[in-house]
């Protein structure tokens, strides 16, 4: 770029210095033929003054030799000048008419304008050098924080992030392509963090129901003939289901971080909640509260927000001491689903930290309890991607209880 740029100033400088010469060349040979052209009329005008007054043709042939005269045919004194490539007259003498005649002399212009030019050539290289020189040094300057800048980003790799490009001091748009670098660096550190975090939680979450199995198949195997085979069976595939689980969840959670498209379609919310509970806790303690003719209508995807549904009354009921109230209602650009449980709730550190992956609070779920830890999560991914929050809301009551609280663009109709 500093190469191109200084040959681009060089050549528009090039340009300019030799119209400028032209121009100057042209200007400085016309007032010099102009001038040669004055003073031949003058010494036509002088000579024809002279002959008038009675000087003889060899002293004004002495005095002006770049005049000519010649006898002319004409008679009369009156006497005219032209000034085509000459200037001539004709003027009444004792011996007769006679022409003067007199032609500039353009061999100074001609000599004035090569001189000039010589002149010009060298003096015009030496200001193009001089403007590239400049341009040079000027671009390097201009692009110096550039390459501190590329210079510290290219050491900067997956295990420095914490690392950051230098933002010069001129407030221009080399500094803001250094912010914006910064904040697309603190983005790549957080999600970073997030993946190996990830990544370690989930190698844990899997590796306790396979240690699990493996043990329970090593002592099968060890004594076969003690072994219950059945009871074996049983305890391995509660195992493997539980494995199938975490990594359904795993996948599920991956299509959603990759943003891929949703097979989007207007949907009641109340019918879906409706439906789901009918189809999957039909004898379970849960308490629907929503309008006989609902005007919830929203965009979404119907298995997406099932899941979603199923994750959060999953979650409710596994906390509820009894009952689980849904509780559907919409505005006119909003749609509420509020799931509430009358469980030990959630303290009010953790109301953030329980969308997290793989967060089980202290008096709530263990791992022997079922759930893999990414309900939650997966539900808040699923509202954002459908435009919509998840929040765990404080309690109504004093009597405690957990309150979460989906809300979804309302589709008006």
């Amino acid at each position: 770029m500093r190469g191109r740029a200084t040959v681009a100033v060089a050549l528009v400088a090039s340009l300019a210095l030799a119209a400028c010469s032209v121009v100057l060349l042209y200007a400085v040979h016309t007032n010099l033929v102009a001038s040669a052209q004055s003073a031949a009329r003058d010494h036509v005008e002088k000579a024809a003054s002279q002959l008038a007054s009675g000087m003889s043709p060899g002293d004004v042939r002495a005095e002006l030799p770049d005049v000519t005269m010649d006898t002319a045919p004409l008679a009369g004194s009156t006497s005219t000048i032209s000034a085509n490539q000459g200037a001539s007259a004709s003027v009444g003498t004792p011996t007769g008419t006679m022409v003067v005649q007199a032609f500039p002399n353009r061999a100074p212009a001609r000599t004035a304008v090569i001189t000039l030019t010589w002149a010009l050539v060298p003096c015009t290289a030496l200001m193009v050098l001089l403007v590239a020189c400049l341009a040079w040094y000027a671009m390097g300057r201009a692009l110096r924080p550039v390459e501190n800048i590329r210079a510290e980003f290219a050491d900067i790799t997956a295990h420095s992030l914490q690392r950051r490009v230098p933002v010069p001091d001129s407030d221009d748009e080399v500094a803001s392509l250094a912010q914006t670098m910064n904040g697309t660096l603190d983005q790549l550190q957080r999600a970073v963090g997030r993946l190996r975090t990830f990544t370690s939680d989930a190698s844990h979450e899997l590796r306790g129901p396979l240690t699990t199995l493996k043990a329970r198949l090593e002592l099968a195997v060890a004594r076969p003939d003690r072994a219950e085979w059945t009871a074996v069976g049983k305890e391995a595939l509660s195992d493997t289901t539980r494995l199938e689980d975490i990594v359904t969840d795993l996948l599920l959670l991956a299509r959603l971080d990759a943003h891929q498209p949703l097979k989007l379609q207007p949907l009641c919310l109340t019918d879906l909640v409706r439906g789901t509970l009918a189809e999957r806790y039909p004898r379970q303690p849960v308490v629907l509260i929503a309008d006989p003719d609902p005007d919830d209508t929203v965009l979404g995807s119907r298995t997406a927000l099932t899941r979603l549904c199923a994750n959060l009354l999953d979650n409710a009921l596994r906390h509820a001491h009894g009952t689980v109230t849904v509780e559907v209602r919409h505005t006119g650009r909003e749609v509420t689903v509020e799931v509430g449980d009358d469980g030990p709730g959630i303290p009010e550190a953790d109301r953030e930290r329980v969308f997290d992956r793989f967060t089980r609070l202290d008096n709530a779920r263990t791992r022997t309890e079922g759930g893999t830890g990414l309900g939650l999560a997966i539900a808040r991914d699923i509202a954002t991607a459908h435009g919509g929050t998840l929040t765990a809301e404080p309690p109504r009551t004093t009597d405690g209880g957990a309150r979460l609280l989906l809300t979804l663009p309302h589709l008006l109709t």
